[in-house]
């Protein structure tokens, strides 16, 4: 039987949450292994406490559905529909949509799938790179693309980032939208939320989260690690913040690549899922 997120088996009629994993890493530019982020992160998932001593919920009396994982299908295009088909069936059965990755590249179907039920969203983005590149490496469609595909789609706010090409922050700067950057979230938490809550549109809110927006001294198995990222209390305090002020219809988590033997990293991937989830569903009681 295929790995479930949290090892459990409700039923796709009965659940009120759907994890849909992916297996992609075709256009990694540096680090392999993506394609194997969800299932580290099923495994970690299955030791997890069910119970949330700070929301004190227990996620797993919604109901949570995984889909079978998809991919790897070639090339990224047909990725990219597939995700966008199986994203927007579940959507339309009223499912909280989560998918796994996989490379940053899959966020593109996820979000495509939700502007077509959403519309115009806040697309939040936690990132240590920019990813708006209108071509990297050949393809429009590589992970460091990512934004620049879905950009018009939403209002963009982007948090974390500390690496970006001269093209980026071209674009950047004539859409007057610079990022928070990490070297002035860190140990500024209080007045960068109210920034950041001073962006957001009355819209429903997406967030795509990028492992490595963390610093790599708690999340070393990213495919492009860079210093100086978000700490774990820093990420839960903007998503807690979040959760609290807007609405939030899905979230996607990429760019595990997992190390052997180094499991901690795992574990802070399902985790955040777990956290991300126990926030939305707390605003709900």
């Amino acid at each position: 039987m295929s790995l479930k997120f949290f090892d459990l088996n409700h039923s796709r009629d009965m659940a009120e949450i759907a994890i849909v994993p992916v297996s992609f890493d075709s256009t990694t530019s540096y680090k392999a292994g993506s394609r194997d982020g969800a299932t580290a992160t099923f495994l970690a998932s299955s030791q997890l406490e069910a119970f949330d001593e700070e929301t004190l919920l227990d996620i797993t009396k919604h109901g949570i559905y995984t889909h079978d994982s998809i991919g790897p299908l070639l090339p990224v295009e047909d990725m990219l529909k597939k995700i966008q088909e199986v994203v927007s069936d579940l959507l339309n059965e009223n499912k909280f949509v989560v998918t796994i990755g996989g490379e940053h590249s899959v966020s593109i179907g996820s979000i495509k799938a939700f502007y077509e039920k959403f519309g115009r969203m806040n697309i939040i983005q936690f990132d240590a790179h920019s990813d708006l590149r209108d071509t990297y490496l050949g393809s429009k469609f590589n992970h460091g693309c990512v934004m620049r595909r879905v950009y018009d789609l939403g209002n963009i706010i982007q948090i974390g980032i500390r690496a970006m090409s001269e093209e980026e922050w071209i674009f950047l700067k004539e859409k007057d939208n610079l990022p928070f950057f990490a070297r002035n979230v860190v140990g500024n938490l209080h007045d960068s939320i109210k920034a950041i809550l001073s962006k957001l549109e009355d819209l429903p809110t997406y967030i795509t989260f990028d492992l490595d927006c963390l610093d790599p001294s708690i999340m070393p198995a990213v495919g492009t690690p860079a210093p100086g990222g978000l700490g774990w209390h820093d990420a839960l305090f903007i998503l807690k913040s979040l959760s609290e002020n807007t609405k939030i219809v899905g979230f996607d988590v990429m760019e595990l690549s997992p190390i052997p033997g180094y499991h901690s990293a795992d574990f802070l991937s399902a985790n955040l899922i777990y956290k991300i989830l126990n926030y939305i569903l707390s605003k709900k009681k």
